[in-house]
């Protein structure tokens, strides 16, 4: 299939996420977070097991748009939990659970850019899913002690469905959040076919362009707290998004200037494009989830939920727009 039947095959996750971002507070509700942590990350790797080794766009489209769905289902089950812990340990553990995230993220890119020459993808992402799988499993039993002793003791945060959601949305903190997160959807899907396809890298080097973006992702999101120590979040949103995308868009055009005449030189202005993309991106999503926290007079999870609910259709539209730039176009373009 060509690129841009492959980016809105991609796109498809969307799908699944927004029908479970609709149902599975009443999921979550009804079975509590522990069983909902083990379902969704059983779909989770099911879901991926299988879309390595199909060969048919059809199966791939409904597999990917049940993926979209268990990955939603682990985020309210988890996301719940985690705020029902805040309240109990007094300490904000939101912005850490993100740096992890990125830091899991990173170590994945790390072994595939180790093992890529050696291993089909295919078997990598299998073995990798039962490794996940089973870790996953091992921390959920031992957080037991944590989940309430009732499924609905946690229930107020929860996220709900769209009747309860009433949808008063403040479109300005939801249009800056889909711009804060735009970039990490568009770079997972496209920064290694970047390197490959417009920079000529080996498969290996090409998935550097996404381990530097996580890496500098990472590293921004652990650091936002110590950052927020010297200046506000308005001047970190305004600096983020003028250097991280600026920046971005200078290095990758430069790269491909540059890419006939020293290939060294344009490799490494690609990824330092990708590493300013990383940082530039990473502190504005927590921040906008802590702005939106601030305005929902204590509802937070009403305020996940439509953050959630109208950036994962943003997304979803987004994604399939980028796709077809792609194809008309180029990456370089899309990016």
């Amino acid at each position: 299939i060509n690129n841009g039947t492959f980016g809105t095959l991609l796109s498809s996750a969307s799908i699944g996420s927004i029908i479970m971002l609709l149902i599975g507070g009443q999921i979550v509700h009804r079975i509590g977070a522990k069983k909902a942590l083990r379902i969704g990350s059983t779909i989770v790797a099911t879901s991926f097991i299988t879309l390595v080794h199909t060969q048919s766009p059809l199966v791939f489209l409904f597999v990917n748009v049940t993926a979209g769905s268990g990955i939603s289902l682990y985020h309210i089950a988890s996301t719940g939990h985690t705020l029902h812990r805040q309240d109990e340990v007094g300490r904000v553990i939101i912005p850490k659970l993100h740096g992890a995230w990125g830091f899991g993220a990173m170590s994945t890119a790390a072994i595939a850019f180790a093992i890529s020459t050696h291993v089909t993808v295919a078997w990598h992402i299998t073995v990798l899913m039962i490794t996940v799988f089973s870790l996953t499993q091992y921390v959920i039993t031992k957080l037991t002690p944590t989940f309430p002793p009732r499924p609905d003791s946690d229930d107020p945060y929860q996220l709900t469905s769209l009747k309860q959601l009433k949808f008063k949305i403040n479109w300005f903190i939801a249009i800056g959040f889909f711009c804060a997160s735009i970039m990490e959807f568009a770079v997972a899907d496209w920064a290694t076919l970047f390197g490959k396809e417009e920079l000529g890298m080996g498969a290996s080097v090409a998935t550097l362009c996404y381990l530097i973006y996580i890496f500098g992702l990472a590293v921004g999101r652990f650091s936002i707290g110590w950052a927020l120590n010297f200046q506000s979040e308005r001047f970190w949103i305004k600096t983020s998004g003028g250097i991280g995308g600026a920046g971005f868009i200078l290095m990758i055009i430069s790269s491909l200037l540059l890419v006939d005449s020293n290939r060294s030189l344009a490799y490494t202005l690609a990824f330092f494009g990708f590493l300013l993309a990383g940082l530039g991106s990473s502190a504005m999503s927590p921040i906008f989830f802590s702005i939106a926290g601030r305005l929902s007079n204590g509802k937070n999870a009403i305020a996940v939920a439509q953050l959630s609910f109208v950036n994962t259709t943003m997304i979803f539209f987004a994604k399939t727009v980028l796709a077809w730039i792609v194809q008309l176009s180029s990456i370089t373009v899309a990016l």
